[in-house]
């Protein structure tokens, strides 16, 4: 049982602490279900999104003018699961591309967050 609610216990209220760096060139941005933007990273087998990302001013042609095909830097959820044994969830709460915060939902952040 711990596991499970371990597993699928809701991301809310990103603090610093709560978050890990992954750097990586973007090889693909797609639609998700649930208005989710997916990113894909260049050698990269985890599956990265922005929860709700469509309904947080960003739109697919946005992302696609200025971060494919591009390095950036995502700050993705750190917390260990029965399916995500290296602590990286996927769940992107911070995107930077050449010290721009194009999404940012960490609070207590040394940038400001991102306004929906």
């Amino acid at each position: 049982m711990a596991v499970v609610i371990q597993t699928f216990r809701p991301i809310r209220n990103v603090q610093p602490d709560d978050v890990m760096q992954v750097q990586g060139v973007v090889t693909q941005i797609a639609e998700a279900p649930g208005f989710d933007i997916a990113i894909t990273l260049k050698n990269d087998q985890h599956y990265y999104y922005i929860n709700r990302g469509l309904t947080q001013n960003l739109t697919i042609d946005q992302l696609n003018n200025t971060i494919l095909n591009k390095s950036v830097t995502l700050y993705t959820i750190k917390r260990w699961t029965i399916f995500t044994r290296d602590g990286n969830m996927g769940h992107v709460s911070k995107l930077i591309i050449d010290g721009k915060v194009i999404y940012n939902e960490i609070k207590n952040d040394i940038h400001e967050q991102t306004k929906n």
